[in-house]
């Protein structure tokens, strides 16, 4: 009978540079025998285009890769056994690694030599990624209406408390419908952008947003000042 395991893995959100993504191949290689053929793909999607790789070398020889992207794959398989690391989707944004192969050791190893790249590159708002800001923005939305249903009219709320429900509502969606872009759970960076703005204008969007966030959020809580 023939085995066969497949292991897969959620990733903490990461961002490798153009010399962490060579060691994360490299590492990615090894697992397997060096003197059989090796089926290998790099695959970057871009807004107009998507890019095929057939190995690192040939990425880095390519030359006109600027800024950074956040939808790609990277897969190498030999006979029954393969490893891919896929970034989060349009409807997931939530990167995961998947090993196929018909022995547990194999699997282990393999899943242990890409981690430790990995959480080398983890980013600073990793556990932010796991926060269901859809979920939250739902129910900051329909919450007023559950308060007034039973009754005839709004019920009576300070003027502080409504407007930072208005700015935690507008906040968690602004987080819900921009959170691939704000909080990408996987990205390479191929060249640093040279504007600051423009450079850390992700993380700036983020900051601000949490800032507000915190700010209506002791509003309600505290609506005349504590």
């Amino acid at each position: 009978m023939k085995r066969e395991i497949e292991r897969e893995v959620r990733l903490p959100a990461f961002d490798l540079g153009i010399g962490d993504l060579e060691l994360l191949w490299v590492r990615m290689t090894e697992l397997f025998d060096s003197s059989e053929k090796i089926q290998a793909v790099i695959s970057l999607s871009f807004p107009s285009e998507k890019l095929p790789f057939d190995s690192i070398e040939e990425l880095k020889n390519y030359g006109q890769l600027r800024g950074r992207v956040s939808e790609f794959k990277l897969k190498l398989s030999q006979k029954n056994r393969s490893i891919s690391l896929a970034s989060g989707s349009l409807f997931s944004n939530v990167s995961t690694l998947t090993v196929e192969a018909d022995s547990d050791v194999w699997c282990a190893g393999a899943i242990e030599a890409a981690m430790r790249v990995i959480r080398q590159n983890k980013v600073w708002f990793s556990l932010l990624t796991r926060v269901p800001f859809t979920l939250i923005f739902a129910f900051l939305a329909f919450a007023p209406l559950a308060k007034v249903w039973p009754f005839s009219e709004f019920p009576n709320i300070p003027l502080p408390a409504f407007l930072s429900w208005i700015v935690m509502a507008v906040m968690f969606g602004f987080f819900s419908f921009n959170k691939k872009k704000l909080l990408p759970t996987a990205t390479i960076t191929f060249t640093q952008e040279l504007g600051f703005i423009r450079r850390y204008g992700s993380e700036l969007g983020l900051a601000l947003g949490l800032l507000a966030l915190l700010l209506s959020i002791y509003m309600w809580m505290f609506p005349y000042g504590g």
